[in-house]
């Protein structure tokens, strides 16, 4: 990846973006019963390239700074980059549209392990649930709604005419 200001400008928004529906949306962001609405913007990384990983990378710790958890949330933010990193390669490597549900499904999967097991660790959460209902949430965003985000972005256009290569 090129470090140059469009690349800069996608990071600079993508975060930004990210954590602002997050740190705005707390009831829906923050617990085990979370549908982080931001999530949907995952599905979105291959149409933004290397930049959308670092952005959604840089959402993540930002939003999670303002975690009920604490510092031990900032933990996730590891596997949000290797898998957001994933989402973007696997479409990358086959130019598959359908490769993006199942890259966003694998990351709901990651993501509700890792933060079900923090939840649960913390506060007593029954493990097994908690980490289903935070894979739940997150395919709910990051499928449900960032598919058709996706698959809107694509068809219009609309990414490559605001930020040309």
């Amino acid at each position: 990846m090129n470090v140059n200001t469009r690349n800069l400008a996608i990071i600079t928004l993508y975060a930004s973006l990210y954590a602002m529906l997050v740190i705005f949306l707390p009831g829906l962001s923050y617990g085990p019963l979370q549908v982080r609405l931001a999530d949907a913007l995952l599905a979105i990384v291959p149409l933004l390239g290397l930049a959308g990983v670092f952005g959604h990378t840089l959402g993540v710790f930002v939003a999670n700074l303002f975690s009920p958890a604490g510092p031990i949330d900032l933990l996730n933010t590891i596997p949000s980059f290797m898998m957001a990193f994933i989402v973007y390669y696997v479409y990358t490597k086959t130019n598959n549209d359908f490769t993006v549900i199942a890259s966003c499904t694998a990351y709901s999967t990651v993501l509700g392990i890792t933060v079900g097991w923090m939840l649960s660790f913390l506060y007593g959460y029954p493990l097994l649930i908690t980490i289903a209902y935070v894979i739940l949430g997150n395919f709910i965003a990051s499928v449900l709604l960032g598919w058709p985000l996706f698959k809107f972005l694509k068809r219009t256009g609309v990414l490559h005419k605001w930020l040309p290569k």
